[in-house]
């Protein structure tokens, strides 16, 4: 399961929810037809009968839930998609969750680290990767940087430009 959205607060007094997007891909929400949350006692599905966006944010109307009071007992919760739902990518396209935990190498094959995180700017996303000694250092998710991503061996190859280590 992969969190798509973290309900923020009820809408209303029908059952409507503000949902904040936790996906590079608002577009996820628009062919959902089902979306999941956990509580202590497992998952549960949730019928998405309504989808509206406005700003940064995602307003979902669910069958199950009819109410003020019912919706308020989804506030805080992460709603999530089955890996089948996910949307395909472009090749040069990744998930967060295809990154994490990716060792990153030069280009002579020197072990950098792990990225431990991956954070959006306007620019472009950093890579946050924890070397061998747990400093932390950034990479740019750009072109003239990052050369090659293998998903399958989960290694990034970067190209290592003046001061990008220091």
């Amino acid at each position: 399961m992969y969190a798509v959205g973290k309900v923020l607060k009820p809408r209303g007094l029908k059952g409507e929810v503000k949902v904040e997007i936790i996906t590079s891909f608002p577009a996820h929400f628009e062919s959902l037809h089902t979306v999941y949350f956990q509580n202590n006692k497992g998952w549960h599905p949730l019928t998405v009968s309504k989808v509206s966006f406005k700003k940064n944010a995602v307003y979902l109307i669910f069958k199950e839930v009819a109410s003020l009071e019912e919706a308020e007992k989804l506030r805080g919760s992460y709603l999530y998609i089955p890996k089948d739902d996910l949307i395909e990518l472009e090749e040069d396209e990744f998930y967060v969750h295809d990154l994490i935990g990716m060792r990153v190498v030069d280009e002579a094959g020197h072990d950098l680290g792990e990225i431990v995180n991956v954070e959006s700017y306007a620019g472009n996303d950093v890579y946050v990767i924890e070397n061998l000694h747990g400093r932390q250092q950034l990479i740019p998710a750009i072109k003239d940087v990052v050369l090659k991503v293998d998903r399958r061996l989960k290694r990034m190859t970067i190209h290592v430009i003046d001061g990008l280590l220091d």
